[in-house]
């Protein structure tokens, strides 16, 4: 029986050998580092493509000159030369 817990005993001091070898490696490590970041950056990239293909869209459709212009004016406040705008409060609750 002695003979095959020794064997037993070189099994589990093999592969801790192994996992020390691994895991105390620095380029080891790195490579797993590397791997993880790789990954994020392509998940990022995906979602950027995405995001270029819709504003692509959004491009051609506002392709026009009056949907540009009132996009301008109603998301960025913009006047032409001369013109005056007019901003009221809006109505008190009492006033409904």
């Amino acid at each position: 029986m002695k003979p095959l817990r020794f064997r037993f005993n070189l099994k589990y001091l093999l592969i801790a050998a192994v996992l020390a070898v691994l895991l105390g490696n620095s380029g080891f490590r790195s490579m797993v580092k590397n791997y993880r970041e790789y990954r994020r950056l392509n998940t990022e990239k995906a979602r950027l493509e995405a995001q270029r293909l819709d504003l692509e869209k959004q491009l051609k459709e506002l392709g026009d000159k009056p949907a540009r212009e009132q996009a301008a004016r109603k998301e960025l406040s913009m006047l032409r030369p001369g013109e005056t705008e007019y901003r009221f409060p809006p109505p008190a609750e009492t006033d409904k």
